[in-house]
């Protein structure tokens, strides 16, 4: 039976959003922490990291019964989660200062320490801890009021609407990053365009979004961001119909990527779509 294109076009919008075409029944764990860190950027979220040993007990117990708690995986889903053995990665466990397990660490999308858990958590305790995390008020609150106070200050109207994003509210960054590029004064034009186009993208703007960041990576060189921006230039054209002209960015993109999980991602959307 033939889908109406409406259905269609709304389901390839859908599977077009990193992340979106995981499994929904299991956490998506990762264990490369440099890529989980790429990701965690790239997708403006925080980190969540399992640290075990395959000799620890109670890290099997969280394997079987916390990690597969539904309210657990539903919560992470808004995680990078990585899974690090620690006598193997015994350099970056002696960096977090690991000597009991289980622990779960948490960074912030920076890359900053936040909070640490120490041995077994029930699926309740950790889906509690998870939630604390992502609604965060005190952050965005901090943000918004500076905003408020400073509406025409170009670095409190970006990490405001960069909080926004973070937390899915895409057409609220919107309208704060349209007004902060008008502003002389701002000094992140790169970002703010970059930023202005994934909002687009994310709130349906398919094909706004792949004009303005087609030519990003003429315009902005020496931005640190150029593999992010031709990630979400390969996923507009998919998401607003030219599929030929989508998987062609993206098959490039994944052969030269220098973000490694940028070049994963665009390869596993490819993968997606060939499958």
């Amino acid at each position: 039976m033939r889908l109406p294109r409406c259905i269609l076009v709304v389901m390839l919008a859908i599977a077009a959003l990193p992340g979106v075409s995981r499994a929904a029944d299991a956490i998506d764990w990762s264990s490369d922490y440099q890529i989980g860190l790429e990701q965690a950027r790239v997708e403006r979220k925080p980190v969540m990291i399992d640290f075990y040993t395959l000799w620890c007990y109670y890290c099997k117990v969280l394997d079987a019964r916390t990690y597969t708690d539904p309210g657990v995986i539903g919560s992470a889903k808004d995680f990078v989660c990585l899974k690090i053995n620690a006598e193997r990665e015994r350099k970056l466990a002696s960096e977090f200062r690991i000597a009991v397990y289980p622990v779960i660490v948490f960074l912030s999308r920076e890359g900053i320490e936040t909070k640490r858990l120490y041995g077994y958590q029930t699926g309740a305790t950790l889906k509690r801890e998870l939630d604390k995390i992502l609604a965060d008020p005190e952050r965005l609150e901090i943000l918004a009021l500076e905003y408020k106070k400073t509406p025409n200050d170009p670095e409190a109207a970006y990490q405001y609407a960069d909080e926004l994003m973070a937390r899915g509210r895409f057409k609220e960054a919107r309208k704060i990053l349209e007004k902060t590029l008008r502003n002389p004064k701002q000094t992140r034009k790169s970002d703010i365009v970059l930023d202005l186009a994934i909002c687009r993208f994310k709130t349906g703007g398919y094909k706004q979004a792949g004009k303005e960041l087609a030519n990003f990576p003429n315009r902005f060189k020496e931005s640190g961001r150029v593999d992010e921006a031709e990630l979400f230039y390969g996923l507009s054209l998919l998401a607003s119909g030219e599929r030929d002209k989508g998987v062609k960015a993206l098959d490039e993109l994944q052969k030269r990527a220098s973000d490694r999980w940028v070049g994963q991602e665009a390869l596993r959307q490819l993968k997606a779509r060939r499958g």
